[in-house]
């Protein structure tokens, strides 16, 4: 009967000691969360973490977005591919969350200098290890008639969702 209760307190040691790694435990951050505290460090960074390739570093980027990033400035940078803009934001907001399994999409609404139209964009994350992680971010809004894209000419429409997954249109 010893042998018995040595062996109980033995497996509830272990079950301490090794954090319980099989229970599947929540995120400790939503997936709104990630996206506010990514956007408040990235917007309000001193420098520039796009060139100074700070974003590397971020622990709410996906490796896999990491290295499309990667792959996008090895061109040379034409515009951010974080923002999806050439500009800094002056404010943004986080808005809708939609979760489904381990995928989550969120809103975001940045508000530039002098227009109080927010231009909205997607971003896509994915539960890893436990966390929420940013795997692309998107532009959702139509594009405007005022703007000329060279990619009309391939018959594409005004309407694209702009990604680094999408086709990319550079404005000449």
């Amino acid at each position: 009967m010893e042998a018995w209760h040595l062996m109980v307190l033995g497996l509830l040691l272990a079950l301490v000691v090794g954090g319980c790694s099989w229970v599947t435990r929540e995120p400790e951050l939503s997936p709104q969360e990630v996206v506010t505290k990514f956007y408040r460090w990235y917007i309000g960074c001193p420098g520039n973490p796009l060139v100074d390739r700070e974003y590397r570093e971020s622990s709410y980027l996906a490796e896999s977005y990491v290295k499309e990033i990667d792959e996008v400035l090895e061109g040379g940078i034409y515009f951010d591919p974080i923002l999806l803009a050439q500009d800094i934001p002056e404010r943004f907001t986080v808005e809708e969350l939609e979760i489904s399994g381990d995928e989550a999409t969120v809103m975001v609404s940045l508000y530039w200098s002098g227009n109080d139209t927010p231009s909205v964009r997607r971003v896509d994350l994915e539960l890893i290890d436990g966390a929420w992680k940013i795997r692309d971010v998107s532009m959702v809004e139509p594009l405007t008639d005022s703007i000329s894209w060279p990619c009309e000419a391939l018959g594409r429409s005004r309407e694209l969702e702009l990604s680094l997954r999408a086709p990319l249109c550079i404005i000449s």
